[in-house]
């Protein structure tokens, strides 16, 4: 028997019974029946991290992983690039970015602490002359990965540095990396952030359900250009989503409260999560209902690889 399969063996049951949600426990499942096909290339691939002349530019590598280029600054967002999760939970098509190809990275922002967001293989693929930001009661689960500075911020703290101002605003999710420990982070462990830098704001969402009172408040905060928004799991449920994913309706919901002039949809199409039909089913139903609404010119819709400038 192969390490590989024994690690597999003894974490499967670990997983289904440490209380994590059947999300996951669904993932893990679908995962090992797929265990040994080969991953498809991502439909695209970023070339050019860095778009000559662009004020605000997003570039989708897949799942929540997205660059954001604001003038001559680069941001990540919750880099996943590895295969699998914890070696259990694979991936649909590979990371449409390769980090070998990043020269630098002036911001790395990190969600949430479960391991499809704060994923320590990812990261170690980064260059670290930037700084890793991360939510408060983050830092305890945070290895020395070599950044310039880590910033754990609370929801509504802000850093400052060289003009970009990056603060932490309250979404609706839930915390925990190994099941247990969500007993004691509470409130802990999640965010979003709001990024601004001249005269560019963009809003990253992380993983979230839908909570008016946040959202709604960011919106009178903020002149949003850019919100970056999760449509799955769930994407063909019913009403906004659940209480800790927004579906397609949740996400056009986030879009209206923040008042943001362009939404970029992420968090589908990467991971099995079990209560979706089909990788596509997310980005399908959402542009449906954009059309239905009229506001599918506020809608980026990219393929994993895929680049927009926005201005």
């Amino acid at each position: 028997m192969t390490r590989r399969l024994q690690v597999l063996l003894l974490s499967v049951p670990l997983l289904l019974l440490s209380g994590c949600s059947s999300y996951i426990q669904r993932i893990v499942v679908q995962s090992m029946s797929r265990m040994a096909d080969p991953i498809p290339p991502a439909p695209h691939m970023i070339t050019t991290p860095m778009l000559p002349g662009a004020q605000l530019a997003v570039s989708w590598a897949g799942h929540s992983t997205v660059l954001i280029q604001m003038h001559n600054k680069l941001f990540i967002t919750d880099p996943f690039f590895t295969n699998t999760i914890g070696l259990v939970a694979r991936r649909y098509v590979h990371a449409g970015l390769d980090p070998k190809i990043l020269s630098k990275v002036d911001f790395t922002l990190v969600s949430h602490i479960h391991f499809d967001h704060f994923n320590f293989g990812s990261l170690d693929m980064l260059p670290k002359g930037g700084e890793l930001v991360i939510p408060e009661g983050a830092l305890e689960y945070t290895p020395d990965f070599g950044f310039k500075d880590v910033n754990e911020l609370k929801p509504w703290e802000a850093i400052e540095r060289d003009g970009v101002r990056i603060t932490a605003v309250p979404v609706q999710h839930f915390t925990g990396r190994y099941g247990f420990d969500g007993a004691w982070l509470g409130a802990l462990g999640y965010t979003g952030y709001v990024v601004e830098y001249r005269g560019m704001t963009v809003f990253f969402a992380g993983d979230t359900g839908y909570n008016p009172e946040f959202f709604k408040e960011i919106g009178k905060r903020f002149t949003v250009d850019m919100a970056i928004v999760p449509i799955g799991p769930g994407a063909g449920g019913t009403g906004i989503g659940g209480r800790v994913h927004t579906n397609p309706p949740g996400a056009l919901a986030v879009l209206k409260d923040v008042g943001a002039k362009y939404m970029l949809p992420m968090h589908y199409g990467t991971l099995f999560y079990g209560s979706d039909a089909n990788p596509t089913e997310a980005i399908d139903r959402l542009l449906d209902i954009a059309a239905r609404e009229g506001v599918t010119d506020k809608i980026i819709a990219l393929k994993a690889g895929e680049q927009k400038v926005v201005y």
